[in-house]
């Protein structure tokens, strides 16, 4: 019986997922075109993810804006640190900046790279708690730029979705949290 209900129930899980966001990226991430150069995918690594090597933040080409991921951030934990990486850090793969300081904000110019970077992090200081789109773009000369600009509404996944609105919800008034021991017994009989 488990044997059965099992693949039932990962599809209606999948159904579910896919069928609650409305967001083409959601759909198109298993279908798009991921950054590699050298051969080696590239994801966003920093400290929004441990640095770790997640698909979740894999670069994936995104129109005209180049090759972009997804990935949330908290205003009050900036400045973040990051890079653009291949898995193993490899020559070529390795995207930090070019030019100190390499420091990014909101409507800022994207800052140049230099894919063999060693130990040249960026950093990025978010205004307020939100999804932010990572970007690298390829100018005409063969450059890589970098760019952090506030995820658009139709770009978010349902994660992001649940993300964004508790960050932008505003919290509870002194007035309105009560505490169990404020409120009156109930009388059950």
């Amino acid at each position: 019986m488990n044997k059965m209900f099992a693949p039932l129930l990962c599809g209606m899980l999948s159904a579910l997922v896919l069928g609650c966001s409305d967001t083409v990226p959601v759909a198109n991430m298993l279908t798009a075109t991921p950054f590699a150069p050298q051969g080696h995918n590239i994801y966003l690594r920093g400290e929004m993810n441990d640095y770790a090597v997640l698909s979740s933040y894999l670069l994936v080409q995104h129109g005209e804006d180049g090759y972009c991921t997804l990935a949330p951030l908290r205003a009050d934990w900036s400045p973040y640190r990051f890079k653009f990486a291949a898995a193993d850090w490899a020559a070529g793969s390795n995207f930090g900046f070019a030019d100190p300081p390499g420091v990014l904000r909101e409507g800022s110019a994207p800052v140049r790279l230099n894919p063999n970077s060693r130990f040249e992090e960026l950093r990025y200081y978010p205004k307020h708690d939100g999804v932010y789109r990572f970007c690298i773009s390829v100018d005409d000369d063969g450059q890589y730029w970098g760019s952090v600009t506030p995820a658009r509404d139709d770009e978010l996944s349902l994660i992001d979705e649940i993300f964004k609105r508790k960050a932008t919800s505003s919290p509870l008034n002194d007035a309105d949290e009560t505490s169990l021991e404020e409120t009156e017994p109930v009388d059950v009989q």
